[in-house]
C-alpha cells in the first residue's frame, strides 16, 4: 500500500492528456484535361504533421536502478511505473462524488478460489488461524488470476504464465537475496512458501519487536536462550532494528557516546559481535548490555526495554521452488497466488497495483556470479531494460537526461492511419471510455530546484514544486495543485517535572516547569490562531484532532467513510472544545457545531493561564512574574523563512495568552539541525518537539499505537508519560471497560478483542481515545500538510478534486490542451515568459 500511495501521490512525473487531433491527408492537382499542350505538373505532398505532447519534468538525481526485484528510491519507482503494467490498478468511477473503481491491465480477473483449492494451503504451508483446518477455511487465502493475452515485451514477445513463475522463482532466489523479495516472502500479502525458498539452505535473523520477555524464553545446557519452538535468541549490538528506527544500537552509541550510555561494556561487546552484528543472549552477555541502554538516564531506558533488541535466527532446509512455493501455473495465461495469511480480495488487489515481471534472457546475460551473492544488471540502462508498460526508452544522457516515448507494442495502444497511437480506457470514466496516455513523450532533465523554476517560467517544464517560501507568491495561482497528506504537524512534549527542571537547570531552558501543568498546556493550545498560523507556510491546512479527512474506516467498500466526518469524530472534537448544538444552541446539527470550530479561544486561554499560573505559584514551582524561556527542538535541518515565521507566531499567541495572568514573558526559541529531534524530546533534550506523523489512512483504529505503544514504535511523548500503566476507561456497548492505553492502542489491531467489531464500536472507541488523549494535551495538534505543485498550462488533469485512492486520474487520464507546436507558438506568443501568480 505504501508503494501504491506513493505512485499516486507521486504528481512530479505521473500526468496524461486529451484527445489526439488528426489531419486532413495532402491533396495533389487533377491530371491535366486532354486539351492541354503543357505537361501535367503535381504537387508533392508534404509529410503529414502528427501533433506531439511532451511532457516534460525534471529531477535532481536520474534514477538508475528500475528493476522490479531490487530498486530502492522513489525515482527509480517513477521510472519502473512507466515500464512496466500493474494487474490491477485504481481509477475513477465518479470524479465529482470521488467514487474510484478497481480495474484489471495485465490480468483479466482476480477471484478468490480458496473453497476450491484447500488442499493448497497445506501443500504450501500457508499460516491458518489458531485452532482451524485447511477444511475450515473458504476464503482470503488463494487467488486465480488471469492473465491479459494481449500483454507482450516492447520486442513484440508474448507475456504469459511462463514469464510470471520465472520471475517470481528469480525474484525469491536464495543465492541473490533481492531486495524488493521482502514484499513476497514477508507481510501481509507474502506468498505461502516464499520465505522458506528465500532463506533455503541458510538462517535468518529477525527482530523480535520486543515480543519475547525472557521469562517467554528457554534456557539452554550452553548457557543460551531459544524460544519455547528452539529459536536461538541473540542481543543485537550493530544489527538494525524498529525499535531504534533502522538504525543500528552502534549508530547511536557511535553518534553520542557517553552523553546517552553507559559505554563502559562497549568495546568487549562490539568485539564480541558476530557479523551481523549479534552476541548470543545469555545471562552473562545480557548483564555485559544492560547497563548501554539503561546506565544513563539520558537515554531513558529500564530493564523493561531489553527485550526490544532481542533478535531471534531461523534456519531453513533447501529446498525447491515448485514444491515450496505457491505461486504457480494453471495454464498459459492463468496463474494461482497463495497466501502465506488470510488476506481480503480488496488488500490483495491492492498488492496487484505493482508487478514482479522481469524479462529472462536480459535478466539472465546480466547476471554476476563473483560475488558471495549473485547480481544482475538487469534495468539499469537502455541496453538491458525491456519494457511492457506503455512507455519505453528513447535515450538516456547520462547524468543529464531520459526521454521516453510510446510504447507500441503495449497492449492497450491502436495504431491510427496517421501513424500515431491512440489508447482508449477499456472501463468508463464519468459514464463512458475516455482516452488515456496522450503523451508521446516524457523527458526527464536534471535540474536543481532554482533552474527548473526558471524553465517552468519559460515554458521548458510541465511542472514545477515550489518551495515554502516561493508558494508564498504562488499560493493563489489557478495552476497550483495541493495533495493533502496525512501527517499533523504538532507540538509534542516533554513534560515530566523532574524533566522539565533538568531542563532549567542545565538544557537552556527557564521555568519551563509551567509545561508540567495541564492548564498552562491547554491554554497554549487555545491561544493558537491556526487559521493565521498556516499561512506561514503555504499549503498548510488548520488542525484541530490527530487525524485528517483523509483517514477512511471502510474505503473498500465505502467511498465516504471518512473518520473525520463521521459521528463519533465530530463529536469527540466538540467534546473537547465545548461546542453543543442543538435547540438552545446557535447549531442546528453536530455538522454545524464541528463546522464551527477552529480551535482558538483568546478570553478562554487567558482564564487558564490565570488559574495555572496560581497553581504552579502555590506549588512553589513557579514566581509569579518571571521570565519564561522554552526551547522546541523544531527541524532536522536548517530552519528556512517560514519556520521562523511560525515560532514568531507561536510567541506572539502564547504571550497574548499571559497578560494579565502573573505569568513573565515566554520566549519560544528553536533548535535546527537536530538529527533526532523526536527521541531527544523523548529523553529531555527539549521541552517540546515539532513534527508530524501520518500513514495507516485506510485503517485509521490502528493510528494511536504511535502514541501508546513503545513495543512497536518509539514514542515520541515517552518524557510526559508510560502508556503501558496509565489507565483509560472506555463505555463500550453500555459496559465501562478499563485497559491500559497501550492496550487500547491494540484493542482493534490483528487478535485485539475488539478487532472485528462492527464499524460503529471501533468508531466510538478511536474516537474517544482522540478526545481523551488530546485532553491531556501531551501534543498539540496545529496543521495537515499538503504536497503543492504548479501544472504548466500546456496540460491539466483530469480532475481537481483529489481523491486518495486515484490521485487526480494520474497519468493515465491527464488532457493536454496545446500540442508541442501549439504551446511553442504559445509561450513565444507571451514574450517567452510565463505568469503563474
Amino acid at each position: 500500500m505504501k508503494k501504491f500511495l506513493a505512485m499516486l501521490l507521486a504528481v512530479v512525473m505521473v500526468l496524461s492528456m486529451a484527445a489526439c487531433g488528426s489531419k486532413t491527408p495532402a491533396e495533389t492537382t487533377a491530371a491535366p484535361t486532354s486539351g492541354d499542350t503543357t505537361p501535367a505538373e503535381t504537387t508533392v505532398a508534404e509529410p503529414e504533421v502528427v501533433d506531439t505532447y511532451t511532457y516534460h519534468t525534471y529531477i535532481t538525481q536520474l534514477a538508475n536502478n528500475w528493476n522490479p526485484h531490487t530498486w530502492e528510491v522513489n525515482a527509480d519507482d517513477t521510472i519502473l511505473s512507466y515500464v512496466s503494467t500493474p494487474l490491477a490498478t485504481m481509477s475513477i468511477l465518479d470524479s465529482e462524488n470521488g467514487v474510484y473503481q478497481w480495474v484489471y491491465q495485465a490480468a483479466t480477473y482476480v477471484e478468490d478460489v480458496t473453497a476450491e483449492h484447500q488442499d493448497d494451503l497445506d501443500k504450501y504451508g500457508a499460516s491458518l488461524p489458531e485452532g482451524a483446518t485447511s477444511a475450515d477455511v473458504t476464503s482470503g487465502y488463494v487467488y486465480e488470476i488471469g492473465l491479459n493475452p494481449d500483454m507482450r515485451w516492447e520486442d513484440g514477445t508474448p507475456i504469459n504464465a511462463d514469464t510470471y513463475i520465472y520471475s517470481m522463482k528469480a525474484l525469491l532466489d536464495p543465492a541473490m537475496k533481492n531486495y524488493r523479495a521482502n514484499l513476497y516472502y514477508a507481510g501481509e500479502s507474502a506468498v505461502a512458501g516464499g520465505d522458506k525458498y528465500y532463506y533455503a539452505g541458510d538462517t535468518a535473523y529477525v527482530d523480535a519487536l520486543g515480543a519475547y520477555a525472557m521469562e517467554d524464553l528457554v534456557k539452554n545446557d550452553d548457557g543460551t536462550y531459544s524460544t519455547a519452538d528452539g529459536l536461538p535468541m541473540y542481543i543485537a549490538v550493530a544489527f538494525p532494528l524498529d525499535w531504534t528506527s533502522g538504525n543500528t544500537l552502534a549508530d547511536y552509541v557511535g553518534a553520542y557516546g557517553d552523553q546517552y550510555f553507559d559505554v563502559t561494556n562497549w568495546e568487549t561487546l562490539t568485539g564480541m559481535a558476530d557479523e551481523n552484528g549479534l552476541i548470543p543472549l545469555t545471562d552473562d552477555n545480557l548483564a555485559l548490555f544492560a547497563p548501554v541502554t539503561t546506565g544513563n538516564e539520558a537515554w531513558g531506558e529500564t530493564e523493561a526495554d531489553l527485550p526490544n533488541y532481542f533478535v531471534y535466527s531461523k534456519s531453513y532446509p533447501e529446498c525447491g521452488y515448485d514444491e515450496t512455493v505457491g505461486c504457480y501455473k494453471v495454464d498459459d495465461y492463468t496463474i494461482r497466488y497463495v497466501c502465506q495469511t488470510a488476506l481480503a480480495r480488496d488488500y490483495f488487489l491492492t498488492s496487484c497495483t505493482s508487478n514482479w515481471l522481469v524479462y529472462e534472457d536480459l535478466y539472465e546475460a546480466g547476471k554476476d556470479t563473483t560475488g558471495s551473492l549473485v547480481t544482475t544488471s538487469y534495468n539499469t540502462n537502455m541496453d538491458n531494460t525491456m519494457s511492457y508498460g506503455p512507455y519505453k526508452f528513447e535515450s538516456i544522457q547520462e547524468g543529464k537526461q531520459m526521454v521516453l516515448v510510446q510504447n507500441e507494442e503495449w497492449y492497450g495502444y491502436e495504431k491510427q492511419a496517421d501513424g500515431t497511437l491512440l489508447s482508449m480506457t477499456d472501463y468508463d470514466v464519468d459514464g463512458a471510455p475516455v482516452q488515456r496516455y496522450q503523451t508521446t513523450s516524457i523527458v526527464i532533465d536534471v535540474m536543481t530546484d532554482d533552474a527548473a523554476k526558471q524553465a517552468f517560467l519559460k515554458g521548458q517544464l510541465s511542472n514545477w514544486t515550489a518551495s515554502a517560501e516561493e508558494l508564498v507568491t504562488y499560493g493563489a495561482s489557478d495552476r497550483l495543485y495541493k495533495v493533502d497528506e496525512t501527517y499533523t504537524m504538532s507540538l509534542f512534549m516533554c513534560v515530566g517535572l523532574d524533566k522539565l527542571k533538568e531542563m532549567d537547570a542545565s538544557k537552556g531552558n527557564t521555568n519551563s516547569v509551567v509545561l508540567s501543568n495541564v492548564n498552562f498546556r491547554k491554554a497554549m493550545s487555545l491561544a493558537i490562531d491556526r487559521s493565521e498560523y498556516v499561512t506561514a507556510t503555504a499549503g498548510y491546512k488548520p488542525a484541530f484532532g490527530m487525524l485528517n479527512s483523509l483517514y477512511m474506516y471502510n474505503a473498500y467498500e465505502d467511498p465516504t467513510s471518512s473518520y473525520r466526518n463521521s459521528d463519533e469524530a465530530m463529536q469527540a472534537i466538540c467534546n473537547l472544545y465545548g461546542v453543543e448544538y442543538g435547540e438552545g444552541t446557535p447549531y442546528a446539527t453536530l455538522k454545524d457545531a464541528y463546522d464551527s470550530i477552529n480551535g482558538y479561544n483568546l478570553t478562554e486561554a487567558k482564564a487558564l493561564m490565570k488559574q495555572a499560573c496560581d497553581e504552579l505559584v502555590a506549588e512553589g514551582l513557579y514566581t509569579a512574574g518571571e521570565p519564561i524561556v522554552i526551547r522546541i527542538g523544531w527541524a532536522k535541518g536548517s530552519m528556512g523563512t517560514a519556520d521562523n515565521q511560525q515560532v514568531t507566531l507561536l510567541n506572539k499567541y502564547v504571550n497574548a495568552a499571559l497578560e494579565g495572568s502573573g505569568f513573565g514573558t515566554l520566549t519560544f526559541e528553536a533548535v535546527d539541525n537536530i538529527n533526532d529531534r523526536y527521541g531527544d524530546t523523548a529523553k529531555g533534550e527539549y521541552a517540546i518537539g515539532y513534527g508530524a506523523w501520518g500513514g495507516a489512512a485506510f485503517y485509521p483504529f490502528r493510528n494511536f499505537q504511535v502514541y501508546c505503544d513503545p513495543d512497536q514504535y518509539s514514542i515520541h511523548e515517552a518524557g510526559s508519560w508510560d502508556p503501558t500503566t496509565t489507565d483509560l476507561t472506555i463505555n463500550v456497548d453500555g459496559e465501562d471497560v478499563t485497559m491500559t492505553w497501550q492496550m487500547w492502542s491494540r484493542s482493534m489491531v490483528g487478535t485485539g478483542p475488539y478487532a472485528n467489531a462492527d464499524f460503529s464500536t471501533k468508531l466510538h472507541i478511536l474516537a474517544t481515545m482522540e478526545e481523551e488523549y488530546l485532553k491531556l494535551v501531551y501534543r498539540i495538534p496545529l496543521a495537515t500538510t499538503t504536497a503543492c505543485e504548479l501544472v504548466s498550462y500546456q496540460l491539466d488533469y483530469y480532475t481537481e478534486d483529489y481523491n486518495i485512492m486515484y490521485g487526480f486520474g494520474g497519468l493515465e487520464l491527464m488532457r493536454y490542451n496545446y500540442s508541442d507546436a501549439e504551446w511553442a507558438d504559445f509561450v513565444a506568443s507571451q514574450g517567452g515568459t510565463l505568469n503563474y501568480e
